[in-house]
């Protein structure tokens, strides 16, 4: 959430960035106005209580009290608009973001090397077969397409990861969660996600409940400090989550239907950082940082994107993606992605900090460290034999337990 007070000041710059990402402009007109109505109206009510108090004539005081009770009424009404209307806006882009759609996204740098096969190389869904660890079938079967098995030496691959990248951001002072599956709506729209706008509809909702299906833990961490007075010595918080993460993918029939790379459930983990606004730019580098060391530990060949304004969604003003190669498709794909909502969510969240005598909203950014279901297929196809077995990376082997995951 913005303040209103800077989209009076700049309606037209929120105008145009909103459009920029991509959302309808129809709305902003109708905050304004319903902006102006609502200060007039706390403005007559605020006289009106001044007369009140003053007055002693009983049948003036009998009219004041009438049309007191008729404005606050129109007030609550008008609340209830300007509120929702205010949800609406999106953060605006950082000036130094590239306005065009995803086809505008920049390569910023790529690292590593593609691996060169002497055989035709296989998809993760082979090779998931052929090594029996994973099952699509049964998955669908006992759910639904979109929904799969990870077995035998595919779950302690999956742990693996797991425990070497909380490990590893354990040691850079984060602290690690396993958070809950499910939140409250206000969370899940508090963090800029299914934000009244069929652009960013991917959440499943639970049914006679306030709860929806979180997308990535993100929603879960950032708001642990709903309606919270945070100290300045407790900057920066550095948090790292664990979660499935739930999408209905709605938009996306048709495309990356082989396979486990666009699913409905998946596990992450997820950064999240609280920081003052002046370290936010700061912090956005060292998550990418953090993110690409894991990539080079893993030795798979990743580019890093850099997001045009109509890829970054409601919150972000700045996201990078890492996109790691994978040989049956012969192009970089996403794998993860970090952002700096700078306050955006903290405003909507009322999380606040005191630093000095100043209370203000504190900067919150967030990067996947990893999807595990997207970095398993990089391994098993980056890291694929002829006969259709994987090697396990040398960073994970001590977790797995072994170099090899053999055909069985």
């Amino acid at each position: 959430m913005l303040d209103i007070k800077f989209i009076r000041e700049n309606t037209e710059a929120v105008r145009k960035s909103t459009l920029a990402k991509g959302f309808d402009v129809g709305f902003l007109d109708k905050l304004l106005e319903s902006d102006k109505e609502r200060r007039s109206l706390l403005a007559e009510i605020e006289t009106l209580n001044t007369e009140r108090k003053k007055n002693t004539d009983k049948e003036k005081g009998r009219e004041i009290k009438e049309s007191l009770a008729k404005k606050e009424n129109r007030l609550k009404s008008v609340l209830a608009e300007y509120e929702e209307l205010m949800l609406k806006v999106p953060n605006p882009v950082a000036s130094d973001v590239k306005v065009g759609s995803d086809k505008d996204n920049e390569t910023i740098r790529t690292v590593g090397k593609i691996p060169k096969f002497d055989f035709q190389p296989k998809d993760h869904v082979e090779i998931g077969n052929l090594t029996q660890v994973i099952d699509l079938e049964r998955g669908a079967k006992v759910a639904q397409s979109g929904f799969y098995y990870v077995k035998n030496e595919g779950v302690f691959l999956e742990q693996a990861l797991i425990n070497y990248v909380i490990q590893k951001l354990v040691k850079k002072g984060f602290v690690p969660f396993i958070t809950p599956n499910v939140a409250k709506e206000r969370y899940v729209v508090g963090c800029g996600y299914q934000s009244r706008s069929d652009k960013e509809r991917q959440i499943y909702h639970v049914e006679g409940e306030d709860l929806d299906l979180i997308g990535t833990s993100e929603i879960t961490l950032v708001g642990l400090y709903t309606d919270e007075m945070l100290n300045e010595s407790q900057l920066p918080l550095k948090y790292v989550g664990l979660s499935s993460c739930y999408r209905t993918e709605a938009g996306s029939y048709g495309k990356d239907v082989r396979g486990i790379f666009r699913v409905h459930e998946f596990r992450k983990v997820e950064m999240v950082v609280f920081c003052k606004p002046e370290e936010s730019d700061a912090w956005h580098d060292k998550l990418l940082e953090i993110e690409e060391e894991i990539w080079k530990e893993l030795k798979i060949s990743y580019q890093v994107v850099k997001m045009a304004t109509g890829d970054l969604g409601n919150a972000a003003v700045r996201k990078y993606d890492i996109e790691a190669w994978i040989p049956s498709q012969n192009k970089y794909r996403e794998v993860t992605s970090v952002s700096d909502t700078t306050d955006f969510q903290a405003r909507r969240l009322n999380i606040r900090v005191k630093i000095g005598k100043e209370i203000i909203h504190p900067h919150t950014l967030n990067g996947t460290v990893l999807a595990i279901g997207r970095t398993m297929i990089a391994i098993m196809e980056n890291y694929q034999r002829k006969d259709g077995s994987f090697e396990v990376p040398k960073i994970l082997k001590k977790f797995v337990g072994k170099r090899i995951i053999e055909v069985k």
